[in-house]
């Protein structure tokens, strides 16, 4: 327990705080991929190396045009619901006896601005959009990792979904 508290509290106090710029791109480099699950000509969909549950998908467009969640506007929304139908793919392909209770899917928040030149910090680790898809995860990374009760670090995939609809 108190391994697991110590890496929590090393996560929060290493987030980027600052505007940070990746020159190179895990998801793009293919040899650095692990197991591919799913793809298509415009969607990837790979198994994390860091599994945070039984099984722990990382669904993404091919490619890097989108940074982050924060960068999403209405010309968005057929790549997420391309994403979205992947998801329920590897649901209804891997999780038939999994009830959705048990599944948790959505997206680590990037740096936005809070109040003039102060931001939130910026959560994910690597600049390409991506959806996690998480079956029956850890419950102390459910609760400190993918809080659901928190916004300011994840939201969920149906909450980003219906802003981009709105913005159509």
């Amino acid at each position: 327990m108190w391994s697991a508290m110590k890496r929590i509290f090393n996560y929060l106090a290493n987030l980027e705080w600052t505007e940070r710029v990746q020159h190179a791109c895990t998801f793009c480099d293919r040899s650095k991929l692990t197991k591919i699950v799913y793809e298509d000509d415009d969607i990837l969909a790979i198994e994390n190396r860091r599994l945070a549950g039984e099984s722990h998908w990382l669904i993404m467009p091919k490619t890097h045009g989108i940074r982050d969640i924060e960068a999403l506007n209405g010309e968005h929304l057929d790549t997420l619901q391309a994403m979205d139908r992947v998801k329920n793919h590897l649901i209804a392909q891997h999780c038939t006896d999994v009830p959705s209770s048990a599944i948790i899917s959505g997206y680590h928040r990037g740096r936005r601005p809070l109040l003039g030149n102060i931001y939130y910090p910026d959560i994910i680790s690597i600049h390409h959009l991506h959806l996690h898809v998480i079956v029956r995860p850890r419950w102390i990374l459910r609760v400190f990792k993918y809080p659901a009760w928190l916004p300011l670090m994840w939201k969920s995939d149906v909450a980003v979904l219906k802003e981009v609809r709105r913005l159509v």
